[in-house]
C-alpha cells in the first residue's frame, strides 16, 4: 500500500501528527499514535489513487463504491428554500464525498476552497473536483457572492477543520484544546439563516464508503453578536470532533490544526 510506504520513507509531517496526538491524547502510548499516524498515510495514499480515478466514475460505479446513509435531509433542507451550508472536514475521502454527492443527486455543491501554489496543479485539481458538476469557488470570494448563492437556495461547502488566525476566528474547545476556529460559517448562519449539515465520508474495510448527512440545529440561537457565533461556532466543531473521535484514523493528522492554542 503506498501510503505505507510513504509513512517509513517520506515522513512529511509526522513529526505534526505526533503533536497533534500528544496534545489530544496525553494519556495513550506511542503505539496508539504511531497506528494512527500510518493510517493517515495510509488513507493519504488511497484518497490520491482515487482522486486521479475520478474521470473514470460515473453513476454505476459510484453507486458501488459509496453508499449514502440519509441523503433526504439535503433534500429536505433544499425544500425550505433558504440555502444551505455543508460543513465537512478534512476526513476519510472528503474530495469523493463531494463529487459523489453531486453526480448520484444531480445537485451542484458550490465548495469554497484555498487554491493551489502552482496555478498549473490548481486549475487540473479544480478540473477534476468539477466533473461531476460541482462549483469550486476560491477563498477570497466576497462574502456578497455567498449570500448571493444562498438567496439561490444553493448548496455552499466549507471545510471547518484547519486552523484559523486568531483575527479571523473564534477560540473554543476542540479536541481538549482552546483553539482558534473558523467563524465564518457561525455568522453567515446567523445573518441568513441558511439551514446547516454536516457531512462526512467513512471508509470501510471494504474499500467503500458510507457517507452520512446529519443536521445541526441553531433554532434556540437568534441574534447576530459576538456571544452566539462563538455558541454556534463551538457547537459545529463539537459535532465533527464527535466524528473524530469514532473513528481518530481516518481524520487528517498531519495538517498543523493547533497552530493557535491558548
Amino acid at each position: 500500500m503506498s501510503g505505507a510506504v510513504f509513512f517509513y520513507l517520506i515522513p512529511i509531517r509526522k513529526k505534526v501528527a505526533y503533536s497533534n496526538l500528544s496534545l489530544c491524547f496525553p494519556d495513550k502510548d506511542h503505539s496508539f499514535k504511531k497506528s494512527i499516524v500510518k493510517e493517515n498515510y495510509i488513507n493519504l495514499g488511497i484518497n490520491l489513487f482515487e482522486f486521479f480515478y475520478l474521470p473514470k466514475l460515473n453513476n454505476k460505479r459510484l453507486k458501488d463504491l459509496t453508499f449514502f446513509k440519509n441523503e433526504y435531509i439535503a433534500e429536505e433542507s433544499r425544500k425550505k428554500g433558504k440555502g444551505t451550508l455543508f460543513l465537512s472536514g478534512h476526513y476519510s475521502n472528503w474530495e469523493l464525498t463531494a463529487f459523489s454527492f453531486s453526480m448520484l443527486f444531480g445537485i451542484s455543491l458550490k465548495i469554497i476552497a484555498k487554491p493551489q501554489g502552482s496555478e498549473v496543479l490548481n486549475r487540473k485539481i479544480n478540473s477534476y473536483r468539477e466533473m461531476s458538476g460541482n462549483e469550486i469557488i476560491q477563498t477570497g470570494y466576497s462574502l456578497r457572492a455567498i449570500f448571493d448563492k444562498l438567496e439561490n437556495n444553493d448548496i455552499v461547502c466549507f471545510l471547518i477543520d484547519q486552523s484559523a488566525h486568531p483575527d479571523y476566528s473564534v477560540y473554543i474547545n476542540f479536541l481538549g484544546q482552546n483553539t482558534s476556529a473558523f467563524s465564518g460559517p457561525a455568522k453567515i448562519a446567523l445573518k441568513k439563516r441558511p439551514e446547516l449539515i454536516l457531512g462526512y465520508g467513512v471508509r470501510n474495510k471494504n474499500y467503500k464508503y458510507e457517507i452520512f448527512l446529519s443536521n445541526i440545529n441553531y433554532e434556540d440561537i437568534n441574534e447576530y453578536n459576538p456571544e452566539n457565533i462563538k455558541l454556534l461556532t463551538q457547537r459545529i466543531q463539537t459535532e465533527f470532533e464527535k466524528i473524530i473521535l469514532k473513528n481518530p484514523g481516518q481524520w487528517l493528522w498531519l495538517h498543523k490544526r493547533f497552530k493557535h492554542v491558548r
